[in-house]
């Protein structure tokens, strides 16, 4: 009788030996795939910023530049996602030489962006007088827009 009521304990304890390891090994993948998918994914993430780099090193022809810096002015230049407020941006800045360092930093913080700036860009080199793209008559502006427009185009 002994003998019976020992065999539930001696196959629980049997099937805990076969099965602890083998779930042991399934976790221990498991976080090893994750570790390297998250290892990939820096390396992939440090890559993009190296060529970032690089890209304004070279339109700059120095290494001396505040990147940080450069990284913010992207990330808030991604929220013009649109060309009319980009040709607002760039109409009023008055100045479209930095127009190539502007390009690199959306290509690479917000790609989906670049086809609205070189829109916008297109349309200032084209104006006799970009301020007329922003203070003409007939120029429709967002809210946003027509503030700052109304400072420049109020003393024109």
């Amino acid at each position: 009788m002994r003998a019976l009521a020992l065999r539930p304990l001696v196959l629980t304890s049997v099937l805990a030996a076969l099965l602890v390891p083998t779930l042991a090994a399934c976790g221990g993948e498991a976080d090893a795939s994750g570790t390297t998918a998250r290892t990939e994914a820096d390396a992939a993430e440090a890559e993009a910023l190296a060529d970032w780099r690089t890209a304004v090193e070279d339109e700059l022809g120095t290494d001396t530049f505040d990147f940080a810096a450069l990284q913010q002015t992207a990330a808030a230049d991604c929220v013009r996602t649109d060309a009319g407020d980009w040709t607002v941006e760039l109409a009023l800045s008055g100045d479209l030489s930095t127009s190539a360092l502007t390009r690199i930093g959306l290509e690479h913080a917000c790609s989906d962006v670049v086809a609205a700036f070189d829109e916008a860009v297109a349309a200032v080199e084209r104006a006799a007088d970009p301020l007329e793209l922003v203070c003409g008559p007939d120029v429709e502006l967002s809210a946003e827009a027509a503030l700052s427009a109304d400072l420049v185009c109020g003393n024109r």
